[in-house]
């Protein structure tokens, strides 16, 4: 109820505005946050109900149009989850703690309760896509994408940035992934290879709505 009252205040000075389109980027940035706030609320509930979330540091990492502040009232929300222990947790009770609360914050936002879902979340850009772990820690975000990531990976994490949760970890995340973002561009084929990503999303948009698109580069269906 609370997401859905600041909703309606972004959406009235958007509607009632003289020039709509000129405070664009303003409601882009606005409906990014509030999907920030609607996850940093939802691991609140979430750590409520998990005696060990002591165990785990959780950073959400919004990607996409959640991370580059300039989501929409329609977007799913874009997100990675990254863990790292606290205190004296093992790692592996940090990732089971982690793991449990993503979910769990998840369903909050995403799944009917009390009142309908606010959106749907969408961990797919995580590595390995809907195959792999849902949370990682720092060590093994790294070795994924210096081992094996393609391209279009490390074109998503170009708007990589943490909405939600322990924000040190966020930017540790950053840290550690920029540098890879910008080296990728030396990959044999990359331009190429962006090149028919955006032909490929291109393809895929309807035409009777093609001149009011905006095709970015995501997960390949």
């Amino acid at each position: 109820m609370a997401y859905r009252r600041q909703l309606m205040r972004v959406a009235a000075e958007d509607l009632f505005h003289a020039t709509p389109p000129a405070i664009f980027p303003e409601v882009g940035a606005a409906l990014a946050d509030l999907a920030g706030a609607a996850l940093e609320a939802g691991l609140a509930v979430a750590r409520a109900d998990l005696p060990t979330h002591h165990h785990t540091r959780l950073a959400i990492m919004g990607m996409g149009k959640c991370g580059g502040r300039e989501l929409n009232y329609v977007s799913d929300v874009d997100v990675i989850f990254v863990a790292e222990p606290a205190g004296d947790a093992t790692d592996e009770q940090s990732i089971k703690a982690a793991t449990r609360l993503a979910a769990a914050a998840a369903r909050a936002c995403d799944r009917p309760g009390a009142e309908p879902p606010l959106w749907q979340v969408d961990a797919n850009l995580r590595p390995e896509g809907k195959d792999g772990a849902l949370v990682r820690n720092l060590a093994s975000h790294q070795a994924y994408y210096e081992r094996w990531a393609e391209s279009w990976e490390f074109q998503a994490l170009l708007k990589a940035r943490p909405i939600a949760g322990d924000r040190e970890i966020g930017e540790r995340y950053v840290e550690a992934m920029q540098p890879m973002v910008w080296m990728a561009v030396e990959r044999e084929g990359f331009v190429q290879g962006a090149q028919a990503m955006r032909r490929r999303v291109e393809d895929h948009v309807p035409a009777e709505v093609a001149d009011r698109q905006i095709a970015w580069c995501g997960r390949p269906s």
